[in-house]
């Protein structure tokens, strides 16, 4: 019983961490109101306060403006995907009320309702903290329902769709099922692996409406696999169809107005649970039956993650629609890409009656391609949002993976990226480029079908009605369109398009894959990024799409602002066009992070040099907060410091900065010294994380840097020498391609210093904070001025990273 208690209360507290985890990630995309904050800090009382009892060295602040307030979060594991882990504990400190406390879940709640609604209503407040409470209990109950038992694992089909205890990692409802009470989610829940006989109605061909492609039948097929009773073998039978119903849409079915007119006219029949059993998927409403050749999609007036997932006509044409396209495209492409294979729902049944469309009855089939002899895993099972506590899936498969090859399990798992990204990315950009159709490759809905050493063999994407064409494609397939005017609901705008392909690939798909591996420390995420980066380039360079550029070169990528769509109550399954998308960084800019100029490592002088010359010998080391900040803060209150820098702040702001500075991807500051007196402070940053990056076309390969010369005291300024080593260590970075500079109009000595070292200025830019001459250095520039540089070399390497 002391077992029992004590795991109920992990289980419980395992819920809780992923339901507020994906809310904090959620709102750090959607709103990017999270910034890193490193350490304790020493001015800031309030927030030391708050933070003093914490052994954590790193937070995610978020800044709750309609709140008033900033809410500490500890971080556990950084990502360079934004799926983060936190620790499950949260502090606010409110510096206007002078308060702190710790945030418990309802009020965490509140504080994020809050902050993304433009109107507070009470009403809608209620609808999402009930929305939450519902995903909660019910991530208790199948996480506990998968606690398995790792030497079980079959790698089934059935048990990879049944197997994923914390569900979708972007929906802030990821496990909200409401509609099922606690017992029927233990009976059709697919974690708790039950199968259930399907419900069974006759209706009458004149409230039928099938679609399916030549030589399939609805009516056939389900002829042939059920076996009715004899009693309703009347006479005019094979005037009806046999339809085949979820059986909790069924008992909502019976409880409609208009089933009792449509029962009393003689149209439909109920026949009641019938033949084998089938299972839940992981969308709980499509099931599956390892004998039968179809899975079937049904209706659930359920209202699960953000939606109630009912079968509109709209999907039901679209699924049809894919279904032809398909047909009449696939030839030549199979040819080349016979490892990528598109599911179709190439049958379609909708019920009318009185000219009302019985949306509980209507019926996608789905092609079935799985036995339980294969091996087949859903990425969704890959990217889980588990605790790397315990048994983590992820960490579990690849070391299988690492068994059946014999080699390390991070050389297995690298193995089983790359020959993933290389099925999947080049049959997509064929797809998009050449036909213009983009399917829907999210998580939830790509199943990779194994060899036997458990490496990828071939890629399975399905739901067909999310197979979407570019509208500027149209024109293409106006023939087809005319024999088949369903295939005009396939078409959307292009950019629009991309907006979804950005969430669903690059996103929730490989971004979510890279950071699931990482978390088991098996392989680090920039390793995973360069080998998406250069498959990427790749296929760029054979075959360019918008695709490819998009991916490569678009400076933000799109991702579906599911947070603000379940405050607001969108309903994306019924009015997709009002989802709304928010930006966040290219990851795989990534590929061009200089560690050892953002994120150094150490506080010791890293780099000499003699300047014979001025008789001066110029170091460099990076920041030293705990000792540099009080020097800073006189530097910057300096008579010539105040107009142009304007950082003459109270000392708790300044220190305020570094701590969000230093830990983050932006930027990171600098000490040079002359003869070992302290005279400069430089910051170097990355163009494209940075402000300026708004005002031309950046790169990821632009790095800039900021420089302050703290004396005036012509005789200790050294300003050639320490500019000069500056851009030394700047272009001894093999990732920046050149030097950018964004320096007051107002400063004219700046410019002066910056032309000195070979920066040309580009254009004058109106920053919300000053005018500025917006210039740039490429090394050949640079070298042209002082030629002996080209030798000058940095050896040291103060990074712990790749």
């Amino acid at each position: 019983m002391e077992k029992t208690l004590i795991q109920k209360n992990k289980t419980a507290e395992k819920a809780r961490e992923i339901t507020f985890r994906i809310m904090l990630n959620g709102m750090l995309r959607e709103l990017g109101n999270g910034k890193f904050y490193l350490g304790v800090p020493k001015y800031d009382l309030l927030t030391a306060k708050a933070l003093q009892n914490s052994n954590y060295p790193l937070y995610m602040r978020f800044e709750m403006k309609k709140s008033g307030l900033f809410l500490f979060a500890p971080v556990s594991y950084r990502s360079e995907t934004l799926f983060h882990e936190y620790e499950p504990v949260l502090w606010a400190v409110d510096h206007q009320n002078q308060e702190i406390f710790e945030v418990n879940d309802e009020k965490l709640t509140e504080l994020v309702y809050k902050e993304f609604s433009e109107t507070i209503s009470e009403t809608g407040f209620q609808q999402f903290a009930e929305r939450i409470q519902s995903s909660l209990r019910n991530l208790e109950l199948t996480t506990e329902a998968c606690l398995q038992d790792d030497q079980l694992l079959t790698y089934s089909f059935l048990e990879s769709e049944q197997l994923l205890p914390a569900g979708h990692n972007l929906h802030p409802f990821t496990k909200s099922r409401m509609g099922f009470s606690e017992e029927e989610q233990f009976l059709y829940g697919p974690e708790f692996g039950k199968g259930f006989q399907l419900d069974y109605f006759l209706i009458h061909k004149d409230c039928i409406t099938e679609k399916s492609l030549p030589g399939i039948s609805a009516k056939e097929i389900f002829e042939k696999w059920t076996s009715i009773p004899e009693s309703y073998d009347f006479e005019n039978t094979n005037d009806f169809y046999i339809v085949p119903c979820h059986p909790w849409e069924a008992q909502y079915l019976l409880s409609t107005e208009e089933y009792p007119e449509m029962l009393g006219s003689g149209k439909i029949i109920h026949i009641g649970p019938l033949g084998e059993d089938f299972y839940a998927t992981s969308s709980i409403r499509t099931v599956y039956n390892p004998d039968f050749s179809w899975m079937l999609k049904f209706s659930l007036h359920v209202l699960m993650t953000g939606s109630v997932r009912t079968n509109s006509l709209k999907d039901l044409n679209r699924g049809y629609a894919s279904a032809i396209w398909w047909q009449h495209e696939k030839a030549s492409f199979e040819v080349n890409f016979p490892d990528f294979k598109l599911l179709l729902e190439p049958s379609t049944l909708s019920v009318h009656y009185e000219g009302k469309n019985m949306d509980s009855l209507n019926i996608l089939l789905r092609e079935n391609p799985f036995s339980n002899e294969d091996k087949v895993i859903l990425l969704a099972r890959l990217c889980q949002d588990e605790s790397t506590d315990g048994f983590n899936f992820t960490a579990h498969f690849f070391k299988n993976v690492a068994n059946q090859l014999g080699i390390d399990a991070e050389k297995a798992a690298i193995i089983w990226f790359e020959k993933y990204v290389n099925l999947l990315l080049s049959p997509l950009n064929r797809l998009y480029n050449q036909l213009g159709m983009a399917p829907e490759v999210h998580q939830q809905n790509l199943l990779v079908k194994l060899d036997h050493q458990l490496l990828p063999q071939s890629i399975y994407v399905r739901d067909g009605q999310g197979y979407l064409i570019k509208e500027s494609f149209k024109e293409k397939y106006q023939n087809l369109i005319k024999d088949y005017p369903e295939v005009e609901d396939l078409f959307i705008r292009d950019e629009r398009l991309l907006d979804i392909v950005s969430h669903h690939l690059l996103v929730s798909n490989l971004s979510a894959l890279i950071s699931s591996i990482g978390k088991t420390g098996l392989a680090t995420e920039r390793k995973l990024i360069h080998i998406l980066y250069r498959e990427f380039e790749s296929l760029h360079e054979s075959e360019p799409s918008s695709l490819t550029d998009y991916a490569l070169n678009q400076r933000y990528w799109a991702v579906k602002s599911n947070l603000q769509s379940a405050v607001s109550d969108v309903d994306g399954g019924v009015n997709a066009a009002s989802i709304s998308y928010a930006k966040v960084p290219n990851l795989l800019h990534k590929h061009f992070f200089s560690d050892q100029l953002i994120h150094p490592q150490g506080k010791e002088v890293f780099f000499k040099r003699y300047f014979q010359k001025e008789d001066v010998t110029i170091s460099m080391r990076p920041i030293d907060l705990e000792n540099d900040l009080e020097m800073l803060h006189e530097w910057f209150n300096r008579e010539h410091a105040v107009k142009i820098w304007q950082m003459n702040w109270p000392i708790d702001e300044l220190e305020t900065y570094y701590r969000l500075m230093l830990p983050s991807d932006e930027a990171h500051s600098y000490i040079i010294a002359g003869n070992d007196e302290p005279s400069c402070n430089i910051e170097v940053y990355w163009a494209s994380r940075d402000i300026v990056g708004d005002y031309y076309d950046v790169l990821p390969t632009d790095y800039g840097t900021h420089q302050f010369i703290a004396p005036t005291d012509p005789k200790k300024k050294f300003v050639s020498p320490s500019t000069q080593s500056m851009v030394d260590y700047v272009f001894a970075q093999p990732q920046v391609g050149k030097m950018v500079g964004e320096g007051s109009v107002d400063s004219l000595a700046s410019m002066m210093n910056k032309a000195h070292v070979g920066f040309k200025v580009e254009k004058v830019i109106e920053m919300p904070h000053k005018k500025a001459n917006l210039n740039f250095c490429y090394r050949e520039w640079y070298w042209e001025k002082f030629p002996q540089n080209k030798e000058v070399q940095i050896t040291t390497n103060i990074t712990k990273n790749d």
